[in-house]
């Protein structure tokens, strides 16, 4: 822009030399005009997307911690690429357009009716005051806060449900985690013109990872402000807790995990719950292994690894009676006999749509269950210990 207004000053003042006055002046008001047109046209789209420059001087948006998205600048919107983050494979790229394009992923900024089919994105709704745009859910019963079912409609679960109730919602986008990303339902999605958005937060190893996805729903929204500073806020308390934290006198012994089926599973070393653990300054048993996701142990090793080992996380259980029903040796663990068992709270699903938001209030959990003493308010909004009925 810079360069055409410069050599359109050039070639008025060429004219000049050339020309009459009157044509001289024709031609002057021609060229401002035209002039004025393309600066103000630029201009106008420049202040539309004034609150996206704010965010990043460079085209492409840096991420502090999440790996499994991009977001860049075009000079139409946005472009928002989802990754995978084991392989750096562009899975999905969509558009945020301020004009409507033919492309099934493309998006104008007018989009009013959500469908969401993981409670998760309902947490990172709910921060950016689109609560209320939420028209469909995929099950009632698995919501923190309960929602008007006569408003916001029971879609079903994406593998076990068909397209017609998507279709009665009508929604302007439709919000999955991509489990599966080769469910068929998918498919009939897009032959049926229902847009979807991939929401790969999950994938993220590091809590303020699974926050920043927040920035994605902001460019998708159009609330590119609030999304940053809601994560600056998170980013800062977050930190504020670790440090915190590292002036813990002694590092307990911790493992964390579930039995299910003959199968103990913990989280692996390079997993978002192994990251907890590690700023929550404790030793994690598990903490040297391999893998992002979970391992899957049998009751003899977790017994073996664990028989000293001081807190039990994330047991699946409200009581210790629920916990010998589960399994009598258990009885044999250190952490069941100290009464040092944790899960989480009765309402399981606050914990599950709020967490990936609210990763420093987590953090603050921890910290109240491992160091006690560095508080002096111990009310936990996540975690409850494990009594006896």
């Amino acid at each position: 822009m810079r360069f055409l207004c410069s050599f359109t000053t050039k070639i008025i003042k060429f004219k000049t030399v050339k020309s009459s006055y009157m044509k001289d002046k024709v031609l002057m008001f021609s060229l401002f005009s035209i002039l004025f047109f393309v600066c103000a046209c630029t201009q106008e789209k420049k202040e539309e997307f004034a609150s996206i420059n704010d965010l990043a001087q460079n085209d492409t948006l840096k991420n502090e911690y999440a790996e499994s998205f991009r977001i860049m600048y075009t000079q139409n919107g946005v472009q928002i690429d989802v990754i995978d983050p084991t392989t750096q494979a562009v899975i999905k790229t969509y558009d945020v357009d301020k004009e409507v394009r033919p492309s099934y992923n493309s998006f104008t900024h007018q989009l009013n009716r959500i469908v969401t089919l993981s409670t998760t994105q309902i947490g990172m709704l709910r921060k950016l005051g689109l609560e209320t745009n939420i028209i469909g859910v995929a099950n009632h019963k698995h919501l923190c806060h309960p929602m008007s079912k006569s408003s916001v409609m029971e879609v079903g679960e994406i593998g076990m449900t068909d397209a017609e109730a998507f279709l009665l919602a009508k929604p302007d986008v439709i919000l999955y985690s991509g489990f599966n990303l080769n469910a068929p339902i998918l498919n009939k999605f897009e032959q049926a013109g229902l847009k979807t958005f991939l929401m790969y937060e999950w994938k993220e190893t590091h809590p303020l990872g699974r926050a920043e996805w927040i920035k994605v729903l902001g460019a998708l929204f159009q609330r590119q402000k609030e999304a940053k500073a809601i994560f600056e806020q998170i980013k800062l308390e977050y930190a504020q807790t670790t440090k915190a934290l590292t002036k813990a006198e002694k590092q307990p012994t911790v493992f964390a995990g579930t039995y299910f089926g003959d199968v103990f599973n913990v989280p692996a070393g390079n997993s978002y719950m192994a990251q907890l653990l590690k700023d929550a300054n404790v030793n994690y048993v598990y903490k040297n292994t391999d893998g992002t996701g979970s391992l899957s142990l049998s009751l003899e090793e977790l017994l073996t690894s664990n028989k000293d080992t001081e807190f039990w996380l994330n047991a699946n259980a409200q009581s210790k009676e629920d916990l010998l029903n589960q399994n009598q040796k258990f009885e044999m663990l250190k952490s069941f006999k100290m009464g040092k068992l944790y899960s989480y709270a009765k309402k399981t699903n606050c914990f599950w749509e709020n967490s990936s938001i609210e990763p420093h209030k987590v953090l603050q959990d921890l910290g109240k269950i491992f160091h006690p003493y560095l508080y002096d308010d111990l009310t936990k909004q996540y975690y409850s210990l494990i009594t006896s009925e």
